[in-house]
């Protein structure tokens, strides 16, 4: 019986509350009386939200008329409305100053646009996610100036990104990726662009010397989506499609192929390699059919909930990714998951915690260059009569005369994959005892697996060329568990309504540990799955450990002010110890300061305020520094090797590296000056920034003399030389809107001059990528360093009279059709003194241009990179066009190349000996002009609002990459940079041959939120 009168109570309670909801409806719109869909409205203090139409309409109920309603949207101004006696109101929304009041995020605080002194862009999470990318960064191309970003291509690939250029020749190029406060290091391929709220990117010293030690290539900071207040809020994205993947030339067919190869042989005097190519017709071996597939599906989804109140927010989000390799195996597969609480406890304290585990792996073949260049006669299996029976599943492929070896075979063999798993947690605790004084402590720790498994099975397709007579199993472990603590204190403070102070100091400590093991076997019993364990190994076991431990400990502090909106300033001032060095150098010292004068504040600018918006000066300088180089490079090592003596093969130890005790920070000094302008209510927007840095005492690592006694392998870090980078940032902006059609143009611009202004001494060349980069004071560093190609001798006579004074041929093996190199230094002779600089991978000037339209429900939005002026070294001309070697040829080269007088002044004759060394010869035949102009992104999409039950549902259609203009006839022009591990990042730049191309892409996106 007491169950009833609960129930009657609980009934009747409902019912009370039911009967104290007010209902409100109303309609917003903008001042051109458009309706505005989308709009938040949120009852505040409650979790009790609502959003528009289409038409701009609501409907949402308050407890009593003493509620508040605010309504908010991106570009407009906020407005709370008090309900009393209403029971419809109906709003006009003002656009807001653009964002002047927009808050932007700077190393360890949060301050309002107008207040920035330095160089910062911004960009919203909204604009990167309309592009379905792997690393956020990828995202950022085009979008904001003084960013150069160069796609990779491939599953998980990481991007180059280059903020103002370089800064350093040996270490890593990559900026510092902060994330939610905490820096991340080099790479974010962990991030989804679902989860990112906005990205600011710190271009000078004077916005990013708050970093100190790892700030030299600029810094990235990274804010992710957090709850808030209102009702709970599903978001669910999905982006999926297909990469298409096509030959990127046309190769030659069988037929074809043999009258190529014969006419090599024919012209140096052979006879043909495949008599009667006519037998041959109908009877090519496609192998990239057989191997490569035209389309790998791609797929990008996120599921999503947030909202809160006043005391407690929270958002949480499940990510996935999945990119399939073109091989028909393998890609890169990401899970990730973020749950974020923001707790109020009082107007004084304040907290909160973010939990992030995520998963990845990858692992994909990197041969398929093969595919274009075996021959296309050899079959992919061996013809049964060539078969005993007794072959293993991976024996049973064709080997190929080209002595590339099968790549169908290779794929099938392939098992090399890594899985990763992480768990960040980043938690804070913010006090507030008196108004404009806040403590607040924030820490994380970041914990890491990673394991990378990998089998090579036994075969035997060419007893002589092409087998493994015994498999192989190898494993990779490798743990981390880092930690970081900040703490600071920031008071802020206005006096007599004009003057506007703000005083932070802190010290952050952090610190990185890890460790790693490596185990290999030879001789499992037999190549099956459940075989594939060190354990299973019966010969030639090894293993290897190692640990390693790095800390970092910092004092940071900021002061700004500013007079009454007009004149501003800014000084940091950071000082890092590292364990990477030792007591002499372990600390620097890294300041900066900035000036902004805000000319549109001032009395005499009252006139011109119905055209300009804004108008501001900005000046800055600072000094930031590099410790990208390994751990306790101050310690001496020794390295193990083997050797043989009296017939035995023995252990040796070697010194490998010595100690520099006096190794120090590089370090880059930087100054910057820009003009912000904007006019017709900021309809017109944009800056332009010049800017200069130098980086002093550069980390190289250097090889000891022969002399010295100490094999010529050791090596010492060392710090020498001096660089300068210099340029041009551009960002032009129009946005308006007519009636229902709004639209936005952007245009990015940038240059960048680089220059080498010391060595170690005077006339030293450093060289780079095999010798084919060189660097010397007063150029441009990793310039191409080759012979210059002079055309092709057409006749008889130009053959000989290139000839020295005394009538000797300066190329005594040429013959007409072969390639003409110039004698530079005219001493009569072609040697290494005729080498001179052919290209240079450096880019004169990027552009971006990013379109945006909206009708009604539709939108669509456009991007567009172009990189001008640079060089690209296509290593693949000597694949495609040199019959020395027994690759497949471009269908056609038999036409393409030289055969007589005028018909070609690039392609050199055919010829099996090139005797001449047309392709041996590093020079400008294979230097090929690089700029190109790309579509990144064009997508349409359509927009319902508050129908089938949703909140808004929104279909897209997107592709990427889907045109490109370039003269460049390699596979892709964007051609990144050297091997990082190498120190050949930066002289090993621009070189392109069989690079994975940046894919075109076709997605459909869905988009629902409730």
């Amino acid at each position: 019986m007491k169950f009833k009168y609960i129930g009657f109570f609980i009934a009747l309670l409902c019912t009370a509350v039911s009967f104290g909801q007010i209902k409100i409806k109303g309609t917003v719109k903008d001042k051109a009386n458009v309706p505005i869909p989308g709009v938040n409205v949120i009852v505040k203090g409650t979790s009790t939200s609502a959003a528009t139409d289409f038409d701009g309409n609501y409907a949402i109920s308050v407890p009593n008329k003493n509620a508040q309603i605010e309504f908010s949207f991106v570009g407009f101004t906020s407005q709370l409305v008090s309900v009393g006696d209403k029971t419809e109101i109906s709003v006009v929304m003002q656009e807001s100053s653009q964002a002047l009041d927009e808050i932007v995020v700077v190393g360890y605080a949060a301050v309002k646009k107008s207040d920035v002194t330095s160089s910062i862009s911004s960009v919203k999470g909204k604009e990167l996610q309309t592009m379905t990318v792997g690393n956020v960064a990828e995202s950022l191309q085009g979008k904001v100036s003084g960013v150069q970003v160069t796609g990779q291509g491939g599953p998980g690939a990481q991007p180059r990104v280059l903020i103002r250029g370089i800064s350093t020749l040996n270490l890593n190029t990559d900026p510092l990726y902060v994330v939610d406060g905490i820096p991340m290091g080099t790479s974010i391929n962990f991030l989804s662009t679902n989860e990112i709220e906005s990205m600011e990117v710190l271009k000078d010293a004077s916005a990013s010397a708050i970093y100190g030690s790892r700030a030299s290539n600029g810094v990235i900071l990274i804010t992710t989506k957090k709850g808030k207040v209102g009702k709970t809020r599903f978001n669910f994205d999905l982006s999926s499609g297909m990469q298409i993947m096509n030959n990127p030339y046309n190769m030659a067919d069988a037929e074809g192929y043999a009258t190529i190869m014969n006419k090599a042989y024919n012209n140096s005097g052979y006879s043909d390699y495949l008599p009667n190519p006519s037998q041959y017709r109908g009877k090519t071996t496609d192998w990239w059919k057989a191997g490569i597939r035209t389309g790998t599906p791609v797929t990008n989804a996120s599921l999503g909930l947030s909202g809160g109140s006043d005391k407690h927010t929270y958002a949480i989000s499940l990510n996935y990714y999945d990119s399939d390799s073109m091989y028909g195996i393998g890609g890169w597969e990401r899970v990730t998951m973020r749950i974020s609480n923001d707790f109020k406890f009082s107007d004084k304290f304040s907290a909160g915690i973010t939990l992030n585990p995520r998963y990845e792996t990858w692992g994909a073949p990197g041969n398929w260059a093969d595919f274009d260049k075996i021959d296309p006669i050899t079959p992919i299996y061996k013809p049964a009569d060539q078969l005993s029976g007794t072959e293993n599943e991976y024996s049973i492929y064709a080997r190929s005369p080209s002595y590339v070896w099968n790549p169908v075979a290779a794929v099938k063999r392939y098992d090399d994959y890594t899985n990763k798993y992480n768990l960040n947690t980043n938690g804070y605790l913010q006090y507030e005892p008196i108004k404009g004084l806040v403590f607040r402590t924030q820490a994380s720790v970041e914990v890491g697996d990673e394991v990378r498994n990998k089998f090579s099975p036994d075969f035997v397709i060419d007893a002589a060329h092409e087998k493994a007579e015994i498999n192989s199993v190898e494993k990779w472990n490798t743990t981390n568990v880092d930690w970081t603590w900040q703490n600071t204190i920031t008071y802020s403070k206005t006096f007599a309504e004009k003057h506007n102070a703000s005083l932070m100091i802190g010290n952050t400590m952090e610190e990185y540990n890890g460790n790693n093991l490596w185990g290999y076997g030879e001789g499992v019993p037999n190549n099956s799955d459940s075989m594939r364990e060190l354990n299973a190994a019966t010969k030639n076991k090894d293993s290897k450990g190692n640990s390693w431990s790095s800390s970092l400990m910092s004092y940071i502090s900021r002061f700004s002010y500013n007079y009454d909106g007009k004149y501003y300033f800014t000084g940091t001032f950071r000082r890092d110890g590292s364990s990477k060095f030792m007591t002499n150098n372990k600390w620097a010292n890294f300041p900066s300061a900035s000036v902004s004068w805000r000319i549109l504040n001032e009395g005499f600018m009252e006139s011109a305020k119905d055209v300009v918006s804004d108008l501001r000066l900005r000046a800055g300088w600072g000094k930031v520094g590099n410790q990208g180089l390994p751990d306790a490079v101050y310690q001496s090592n020794i390295g193990q090797g083997y050797y043989v003596i009296g017939g035995q093969v023995v252990d040796t130890s070697f010194p490998s590296s010595m100690a520099n005790k006096d190794i120090k920070w590089e370090t880059v000094e930087d100054m910057s000056f820009g003009l912000d302008f904007g006019f017709w209510k900021n309809k017109v927007t944009g800056s332009l920034e010049y800017y200069k840095k130098q980086t002093h005492d550069m980390l190289f690592l250097k090889q000891f003399p022969t002399y010295s006694g100490f094999p010529g392998y050791s090596t010492m870090w060392t710090n020498i030389g001096s660089m300068q980078s210099s340029g041009i940032d551009l960002l032009l902006s129009y946005k308006d809107k007519k009636g229902d059609f709004s639209y936005g143009v952007d245009v990015t611009f940038t240059t960048v001059n680089v220059d080498m202004l010391s060595l170690s001494a005077d006339g030293e060349r450093l060289y780079g990528s095999s010798n084919r980069t060189l660097t010397v004071k007063g150029d441009e560093p990793g310039y191409f360093y080759g012979y210059v190609a002079d055309g092709l001798f057409q006749n008889q006579t130009e053959l000989n009279s290139h000839t020295d004074e005394h009538g000797t041929k300066l190329q005594p093996y040429a013959q007409v059709g072969d390639v003409r190199f110039k004698d530079i230094n005219g001493d009569g002779k072609l040697d290494d003194k005729d080498r001179t600089k052919i290209g240079s991978p450096w880019a004169d000037y990027n552009i971006g241009l990013n379109l945006n339209f909206a009708y009604k429900g539709f939108d669509l939005v456009a991007n567009f990179y172009s990189s001008i002026g640079n060089d690209i070294v296509n290593t693949n001309i000597s694949d495609l066009y040199n019959g020395a070697s027994l690759t497949n040829k471009v269908r056609g080269l038999e036409q393409m190349a030289w055969h007589g007088e005028g018909t070609s002044n690039y392609i050199p004759r055919l010829s099996k000996d090139d005797n001449n060394e047309n392709f041996t010869k590093f020079s400008s035949l294979y230097v090929e002009d690089g700029s190109f102009v790309r579509m990144k992104n064009l997508q349409v999409g359509y927009s319902f609002y508050n129908k089938f039950g949703l909140d808004k549902l929104r279909v897209s259609l997107s592709g990427q990459n889907l045109w490109t203009w370039t003269k460049y006839t390699g596979v892709d022009p964007e051609v990144a940079g050297g091997d990082p591990d190498k120190q050949d990042r930066v002289k090993g730049s621009g070189f392109g041959g069989w690079n994975y191309p940046v894919q075109p892409t076709i997605l459909m996106g869905l988009n629902v939120a409730f």
